[in-house]
């Protein structure tokens, strides 16, 4: 289909369009809504005979957009949205496609955007000048001062406040060239004490320490004598005039800046505490389920204690963060921390021929060049073979998106219950001689219509025994991992969290000691569930979960395993919330089983707008309150293949630098004893930890060795010296063997 261009204007020689109507090439749809928020995403088709370059799409749309995906917000003026590329998807091939998910609140379900624009950068094509986006609406700008103007012989740099807030501001520079000489290309370079986190009709070009340098837009790169430019930036932090100025690399005034010393960083390290695992061994090969527990080929109890990587299930078609940093940098960080396990989501169009994978940086993956979804699922299962991880497959959607499928059922009209069912026996049969793959988680979340122990089309509890059956006549050494419903005889729960119907009306498979029950639960900061407000909170949530989904395992009716629960771990009601289901799943001695419940934590990435992750946005930065809080519940390595090892856990030492550094900053580091024994209470290592530039946080795993006796608990040391590029804060940390 054709496009008509609309009128342009000139701008230094070249042709800038106002924009192409792409109303027939632009499609949203609401994928999930909720009252106090909602969920969408909005499909952009490349119809044109070329690839866009730098594309730019614009809206009126009366819902506010909070989180975003696969595309970045750049302004946002009244109800008028710039949306901008990510990173990896800034040109969009001829016939290509992207999906753009956000959440968000506000508006109504009828609220849609409307009057698309798009425009691109095709080497004669320019994006425009762009509006700065608004300062946040709560609290209001307050009143500030306009800092005096900076002025030189031949430029003049001006920095003006344009509004304030508790924590941040915006702000606009403006640049001058008094002089008689054109400037073609700038760079301003400046020291602030302030973070910035937003930059339009300019970009950063690099910020080391307090230094930045701000080049310019391209279409704002000539400075003709008496000619004046701007760029603004939102920032955190307090406004100050910034200083230190230069352009192009020489002091505003002539001379080159003397730097400012930068101090070098003070690098600590912390203490840390773990449950010293109890005296046994776990055999390799295929899981399997005795009562409550899982078990190994031996049939010593385990526990899968594992992380989620999602990414698959979405419209790039393979594991989020691939972006940044390659597979198995992720996953032998994912080991490092303690996990086992990865549940591994997945959508039906993964497998279709058109759905291409995207969003990878094949230069830190080049392994991954020219590979479909289900060969890059190869990648991930062989490789977590080879660390000693498990995989759990998880069908998340049918159709590529975010979030549980929209039907609230396992099946659409695009895919279909038969196809469900296909895919998994067709992976059942892919991983029938690899016991990395645990099993099949057969269905995310199901909700709405989904309904349990009814009969019918809806029935889950029916589904579930379909797809179970088909799964174990094609892998008979299979988990099936089967969730919950919303509603039951409980009332209202977390979608796919409600197995209150379960004892009365079981899951009934064919082969026997493969069943394993999974909820999803979350805290008050997803949704404000009545039983977060009751006076006797949190002392009332043991009795909640028991009814809805832990007295299956406490009646030794059938292994649990929480297959996703998580928080942004920012409100007193969250951290007290996982307190306490951290609590309730280690609190096994009641029920005279070795080892309680298993579970996957929501989730590894960043990106999920509810929870976040245990990463940083960064992809690299581990936040360590989180991790801290499901130590006491993790197991250690499950092996797939290779034999029996005796069960060990890991104590991770946190090492940081006080500020980033412009330099690499290394230091070394080694074990030694306290009342802990290497070789028989843990593994000596030692070793160099090695911070990049601006990176200012690592890490040193120790490996906790079981025994059988009982004794107090035991310290040993993690001790740093010889620092390069930064100085000895706290020297020594502490790990501490609790005896339980």
């Amino acid at each position: 289909m054709s496009r008509t261009r609309l009128a342009v204007t000139q701008l230094d020689d070249r042709i800038m369009p106002t924009g192409i109507d792409l109303t027939p090439a632009a499609s949203y749809t609401v994928t999930n809504d909720w009252g106090s928020g909602y969920q969408a995403e909005i499909a952009l088709v490349n119809d044109q005979t070329t690839s866009l370059k730098d594309w730019r799409l614009s809206f009126d749309f009366g819902r506010d957009i909070g989180q975003i995906w696969n595309a970045t917000v750049v302004s946002k003026v009244g109800t008028r949205y710039d949306i901008g590329p990510a990173a990896y998807n800034s040109t969009l091939a001829a016939g290509a496609s992207v999906s753009i998910g956000f959440l968000g609140t506000g508006g109504t379900t009828a609220s849609k955007p409307t009057s698309f624009k798009l425009m691109w950068d095709d080497g004669i094509v320019v994006s425009p000048p762009v509006t700065p986006p608004p300062p946040p609406a709560s609290p209001p700008p307050t009143p500030v001062t306009t800092p005096t103007p900076t002025t030189t012989s031949s430029t003049a740099v001006s920095f003006t406040v344009d509004s304030k807030w508790n924590g941040g501001f915006t702000a606009t520079v403006s640049i001058k060239n008094t002089g008689t000489t054109a400037v073609s290309g700038w760079t301003l370079g400046f020291d602030s004490g302030y973070t910035i986190t937003n930059v339009w009709n300019a970009s950063v070009t690099s910020h080391t320490g307090t230094r930045y340098a701000i080049h310019d837009a391209g279409y704002n790169s000539k400075i003709a004598p008496g000619q004046t430019v701007t760029f603004g930036f939102q920032a955190s932090g307090t406004p100050t005039t910034p200083t230190n100025y230069t352009l192009n690399g020489t002091a505003l005034g002539g001379t080159t800046p003397t730097p400012t010393p930068t101090p070098a960083p003070s690098i600590t390290v912390g203490n840390v505490t773990v449950s010293e695992p109890s005296q046994s061994t776990v055999a390799s090969g295929w899981l399997h389920t005795e009562g409550n527990q899982i078990v190994d080929a031996s049939g010593t109890p385990v526990r899968l204690a594992g992380v989620n990587w999602f990414g698959m299930e979405s419209n790039t078609y393979a594991p989020h963060g691939l972006w940044t940093r390659g597979y198995k940098s992720m996953m032998d960080q994912m080991k490092a921390e303690g996990f086992n396990t990865i549940r591994l989501p997945f959508s039906n169009q993964l497998f279709d021929a058109n759905s291409t994978p995207n969003g990878i940086d094949f230069s830190k993956n080049p392994d991954l060049v020219g590979l479909n979804g289900l060969q890059i699922m190869d990648k991930i299962v062989a490789y977590a073979g080879q660390i000693g991880m498990r995989i759990l497959l998880d069908h998340h959607r049918s159709d590529a998106g975010a979030g549980a499928e929209t039907s609230g059922l396992w099946y659409t009209a695009a895919y279909s219950e038969s196809r469900w069912i296909a895919d998994w026996t067709m992976l059942a049969t892919r991983y029938a001689n690899n016991p990395t793959v645990v099993g099949a988680d057969l269905h995310n979340e199901p909700h709405g219509p989904a309904t349990w122990g009814t009969g019918g089309a809806n029935d889950w509890r029916l589904a579930a025994e379909r797809a179970g059956n088909a799964i174990l006549a094609a892998n008979p050494n299979w988990l099936i991992v089967v969730e919950g419903v919303e509603s039951g005889p409980s009332g209202n729960y977390w979608w796919g969290g409600n197995l209150s119907a379960a004892g009365t009306y079981p899951v009934r498979l064919n082969t026997p000691g493969h069943l394993v029950y999974s909820p999803h639960d979350y805290p008050s900061s997803i949704y404000p569930q009545s039983w977060f407000a009751a006076a006797n909170y949190p002392n009332n949530l043991e009795a909640v979960w028991d009814a809805n989904w832990g007295y299956l395992y406490k009646q030794n009716i059938a292994p649990v395993l929480l297959g996703e629960f998580g928080t942004k771990y920012q409100t007193a009601s969250d951290q007290t919330w996982l307190a306490s289901l951290v609590n309730y799943l280690g609190a096994t001695a009641s029920t005279g089983q070795p080892q309680g419940p298993s579970w996957t934590y929501w989730s590894w990435n960043p990106n999920s707008g509810d929870t976040g992750g245990i990463l940083a946005d960064d992809w690299q930065t581990v936040n360590r309150a989180k991790v801290n809080a499901v130590k006491p519940i993790e197991f250690g390595t499950i092996p797939a293949t290779g034999g029996t090892q005796p069960a060990t856990v890991q104590a991770t030492f946190v090492i940081q630098l006080s500020a980033p550094s412009s330099t690499t900053v290394t230091v070394n580091f080694a074990t030694a004893n306290g009342t802990a024994t290497a070789g028989t209470d843990y593994v000596a290592t030692s070793g160099t930890v090695t911070f990049m530039p601006g990176q200012t946080t690592a890490s040193v795993t120790v490996t906790i060795n079981a025994d059988s006796m009982s004794e107090p608990d035991e310290l040993f040391y993690l001790q740093l010296s010889e620092p390069l590029g930064g100085t000895l804060g706290t020297s020594r940390g502490t790990g501490t063997i609790r005896n339980i």
